[in-house]
């Protein structure tokens, strides 16, 4: 009996058997792939908010005669209601001539199938007028 009848005969019992590094990263790329479609939407909402309130923060720091401090409290609850955030999750830390400053702070909690992950946000915009 060759090398090769040894060998063809051992790899014809093997046909359809998986290594174990084929396995893991299968698995590797599923937990992969299941954290990214779990967190991403967060994140992605996290940036908005936080466009958002950079955006409400800069048009504070205009002044009191260009966006009066019940305008800003209006659109702080607009942003609130659109993300569903817990009451009092964004709020106006200072409001000073031309300086605004608006502070974020809530938890989003992220279920991962076997556990949750408690994602916290806090975050504070700055606005400088001119």
């Amino acid at each position: 009996m060759t090398a090769n009848e040894v060998e063809s005969r051992s790899r014809k019992s093997e046909l359809g058997a998986v290594s174990i590094k084929a396995i893991l990263i299968v698995v590797f790329l599923l937990v992969s792939g299941l954290l990214l479609l779990k967190m991403v939407p967060v994140y992605v909402e996290q940036q908005q908010i936080q466009h958002n309130t950079d955006e409400l923060a800069r048009k504070a720091s205009l002044g009191i005669a260009a966006y009066s401090k019940d305008k800003i409290n209006n659109e702080i609850q607009s942003i609130i209601n659109e993300y569903q955030l817990p009451e009092g999750s964004i709020q106006i830390s200072t409001l000073d001539g031309n300086h605004a400053e608006i502070s974020v702070k809530y938890t989003r909690n992220v279920d991962l199938l076997l556990t949750s992950y408690a994602w916290d946000v806090n975050y504070t915009a700055v606005g400088k007028g001119i």
